[in-house]
């Protein structure tokens, strides 16, 4: 079970102990289902617009038309052509040859373009289903017959029951221009007006005529020249499949264009419009997450309690962070999939019942309802985006609010210290502090508890912040403790890790009497040469044990130079504090050091002679220890991450060519993946304790199992 995930989804449920949560949550989700919904609906109705425009085309535009790449006619009877009729998905080939010529009636006279079809051309489109004014007629016996758009018939004052033929002139080919006598350069012909149609385009309507192709071409002098060929496949025939098939056949002499290419501008008109749309929605989207990163923070603040008691439970940072990350997507999935489910309910009630209707009255547009087509691509593409950029809009506040909750709670709880008086506890009425009282000094962890004990001995009471069995890294502390830090004389560190930061920076901006140190002042400079050492490493699985990656690895205390640094810089503060004990701390100081040194010697009599000098670790924690004698060490986790299944497996082999006899776990971290590694190589897993405040027993017993186990056989 993902725990993350379960207290998230009993959160998303639960009533909230302020009803203005409530109240806010539920804008968050209705903000983004009505965000969604709209995406939906717009986006259907602007495919229905798109299959209504198809539709309109199809009354005139066949389903692909094949024109030559130059001039303006070709020759119908070429091998290639002829092949491509005889295709096994062509139901219907037809010829047609368009020309601009013009359109004489009485005094009304039009340029028009003359596009001359086969009888089969009824066939081949809907144009009969268009027509609104006699028939689709082009020839009986001896007379031509012509069919026009509406708007050009109303240009002409033309009509399907007119007596009167139209004249069409159109210029005589391959001849100059008479000047004495224009008229003399065209040549005339006669047609009946045996049709109108009307197509609600306008480039149709009022500029085409259709006249049989024979008399188009005895006008144009062409034996069988055509200006394209206009295809109907048959019914269950791929129209992209079938251009793909004409395309290699024709070669690069022909074009090969389905309706969609025909009117290119007109349906890129359409999806721009559409897409432009749905950017928009997006906008309106994230403005609507705003209102889920409202929730999801005042929720964050509810619940404080409860994170309490959750790491009172063990409950890391990342654990926390995560419930409120799958709060916030179950917030973003919930309101998409609601939103879908309804933008569909609406989009079918429109496609079947058209309840919002375009006019006043039927018969205002070419439709009475706005037309609805669902895509489920465009479905999809809604619920991923919706989902994702709410996924996404999550992740920035709760890790903020996380980071900021340490400093938070460091501010909340020093001021609650400064509000106490000097001499007065926060409980009120405890009497005043005893002037032989002892002082107490924080430190951050356990193994610094050690050495500050080492130098001013009983002076000072130590307590560290980061208790024991927690990791420094991920730990916040409670109020509590930040209570008591902040009635220490002093606040001493090594600066390496958040938590010190944060408590370092709090305090310097509301308690100017505390003394801060960093004990690890001056340690960098004696590992300068750590770039040969990351030579060294550079055979081995995971470069985090790098010294010129980690420069600014916190644990200096696991190195016996950082021992002695620390111990120095513990000697230097304490003398600052009380000038009057200086030879007291100086005297520890000085047979601190000679344990040191002791403790050094004893190493490298154990060390100095081994074989096996490689180890696993699941948290680097020993890379200064491995430098200084000598040692090479590999890594688990890598930056906080837990390893890959890509990397475990590298690091296995690694460590086999190594010879690893030794896996070391710190107590704070899962053991799995080092078990796992142990028993792949066939190494030891030994447990330790860095944070340990034994800290001399501590290195000596890491250094003995090297030795024990190190050895060869």
């Amino acid at each position: 079970m993902n725990l993350s995930l379960y207290i998230a989804r009993r959160y998303l449920v639960s009533k909230k102990s302020h009803n203005a949560i409530n109240i806010i949550s539920l804008v968050s989700v209705c903000g983004i289902v009505v965000a969604t919904v709209a995406m939906v609906c717009l986006l259907s109705v602007f495919n229905g617009f798109e299959d209504l425009t198809t539709t309109l085309f199809s009354a005139f535009d066949p389903e692909l038309k094949i024109t030559t790449v130059e001039g303006k006619v070709f020759n119908p009877d070429t091998p290639a052509l002829q092949r491509l009729k005889a295709l096994d998905e062509v139901a219907l080939c037809s010829e047609t040859l368009q020309e601009n010529g013009l359109v004489r009636y009485g005094e009304r006279q039009e340029i028009t373009a003359v596009k001359g079809v086969e009888d089969s051309y009824r066939d081949l489109t809907m144009i009969d289903s268009v027509i609104t004014d006699g028939t689709f007629v082009l020839n009986q016996g001896d007379t031509n017959y012509s069919v026009l758009g509406i708007g050009l018939a109303a240009s002409l004052g033309v009509n399907a029951a007119f007596v009167h033929p139209l004249e069409i002139y159109m210029p005589k080919r391959n001849e100059t221009v008479n000047m004495t006598n224009p008229s003399a350069s065209f040549r005339v012909e006669y047609a009946l007006a045996g049709g109108v149609y009307h197509i609600n385009q306008a480039v149709y309507d009022e500029r085409f005529m259709l006249v049989s192709i024979d008399l188009l071409r005895s006008m144009l002098d062409y034996k069988n020249e055509v200006s394209a060929l206009e295809i109907k496949l048959k019914p269950d025939a791929s129209v992209s499949s079938v251009k793909k098939k004409m395309t290699a056949i024709l070669g690069d002499g022909f074009k090969v264009n389905d309706r969609y290419e025909q009117q290119e501008a007109t349906f890129k008109m359409v999806q721009i419009e559409k897409w432009v749309t749905f950017l928009l929605l997006c906008f309106i989207l994230v403005m609507a997450l705003f209102n889920v990163l409202g929730s999801l923070a005042i929720l964050m603040i509810e619940k404080e309690e409860d994170v309490e008691k959750l790491r009172g439970l063990g409950a890391d940072n990342k654990l926390i962070n995560r419930i409120f990350i799958y709060e916030g997507r179950l917030i973003s999935v919930a309101g998409a999939t609601v939103g879908v489910v309804i933008g569909l309910i609406l989009c079918f009630i429109q496609q079947y019942f058209g309840l919002i209707r375009l006019g006043r009255s039927a018969g205002e547009f070419i439709v009475d309802a706005y037309p609805v087509k669902v895509e489920w691509t465009d479905i999809v593409l809604v619920f991923v985006s919706v989902t994702v950029m709410g996924c996404l809009a999550v992740m920035y506040p709760v890790h903020y609010i996380a980071k900021k909750r340490l400093a938070t709670t460091c501010f909340a709880a020093l001021m609650a210290v400064l509000t106490c008086t000097a001499t007065v506890s926060c409980g009120g009425g405890s009497g005043a502090q005893k002037s032989d009282e002892i002082k107490e000094i924080a430190v951050t962890i356990e193994p610094l508890r050690y050495f500050a004990e080492k130098i001013a001995g009983n002076d000072y009471r130590f307590f560290s912040v980061v208790p024991p069995g927690q990791g420094p890294e991920t730990y916040d502390p409670t109020p509590r403790e930040m209570v008591r830090v902040g009635k220490a004389v002093a606040f001493m560190h090594i600066g390496r890790l958040p938590i010190e930061k944060a408590i370092a920076t709090a305090m310097r901006q509301n308690n100017s009497e505390i003394t801060i140190a960093d004990v690890s002042e001056q340690f960098d400079n004696q590992f300068v040469d750590c770039h040969a050492h990351a030579e060294n490493l550079s055979n081995l699985s995971n470069p985090s044990t790098a010294c010129d990656k980690h420069h600014n690895d916190p644990h200096i205390w696991t190195s016996l130079t950082g021992a002695r640094i620390i111990a120095d810089n513990f000697y230097k503060t304490f003398s600052a504090l009380n000038a009057s004990r200086k030879d007291f701390y100086h005297s520890n100081y000085q047979s601190f050091i000679k344990e040191l040194d002791a403790l050094s010697d004893t190493i490298h009599a154990l060390m100095d002679t081994l074989s096996c000098r490689s180890f696993v670790i699941y948290h680097p924690a020993l890379t200064y220890l491995a430098k200084e004698f000598d040692f090479r060490q590999l890594s688990i986790e890598d930056d906080g991450k837990e390893p890959s299944p890509a990397s475990m497996k590298q690091l296995i082999e690694h460590s086999r060519e190594a010879g690893v006899r030794v896996v070391f776990v710190q107590k704070e971290f899962d053991a799995k993946y080092a078990e796992q590694i142990a028993i792949s190589t066939g190494a030891k897993l030994i447990s330790i304790n860095t944070l340990d405040y034994q800290w001399y027993n501590e290195i000596l017993f890491i250094v003995k199992n090297l030795t024990k186990n190190g050895q060869t056989d």
